[in-house]
């Protein structure tokens, strides 16, 4: 017996059964749609945001104001076409992508733990803890494993920033529980 015979397998060798295809869901192939809600409803957060901000003054185009206006715009505008998108995909393409793909949870959880957690905690642990802590959820969500260096990775950028914003900038970062060191 060849080599070759041994790798193609025998002629008494039993079929092997496939599976039934099952029926898409609503959501296979249309992972976009969470994507772009979260993205509309981060862009509603910001308008209202913007709109209750007290501001002295006018602050014209590239004040206080400007970055959250541009980035409600682009929040928008971005997660209407992902819906768009996901909405107007064909069953053959959504079915190919649900067979393809399969969306990791666990690190969409680590991601939107990390940002949940930074939003939460920032002003009770401060900018630099919770910067640090946000950048290893992410980079750990991701996949790097290496946590020493995430968390040193996230510590010197948080630093970094803190640094610029106060020193050169003029402007505190909230501090928390390192306020009274």
């Amino acid at each position: 017996m060849s080599h070759t015979d041994l790798d193609s397998g025998s002629a008494a060798d039993p079929p092997q059964a496939q599976a039934p295809p099952r029926a898409l869901s609503f959501w296979d192939g249309r992972g976009e749609l969470i994507i772009g809600g979260l993205l509309l409803v981060m862009a509603v957060t910001l308008v209202i945001g913007n709109t209750g901000m007290d501001v002295i003054g006018d602050g014209g185009l590239l004040g206080p104001q400007g970055v959250g206006w541009f980035v409600a715009a682009l929040a928008a505008v971005i997660g209407v076409l992902l819906i768009v998108s996901a909405l107007r995909r064909t069953p053959e393409r959504r079915g190919s992508l649900a067979a393809e793909e399969r969306t990791n949870w666990r690190a969409v959880g680590l991601v939107l733990l990390g940002i949940a957690a930074f939003s939460g905690l920032i002003d009770v642990l401060g900018w630099l803890v919770m910067a640090t802590l946000m950048f290893t959820a992410v980079a750990t969500g991701l996949g790097n494993r290496n946590l020493l260096r995430n968390l040193t990775v996230g510590f010197v950028m948080a630093a970094v920033i803190q640094i610029v914003f106060s020193g050169m900038l003029g402007l505190n970062l909230p501090s928390g529980v390192l306020g009274g060191l």
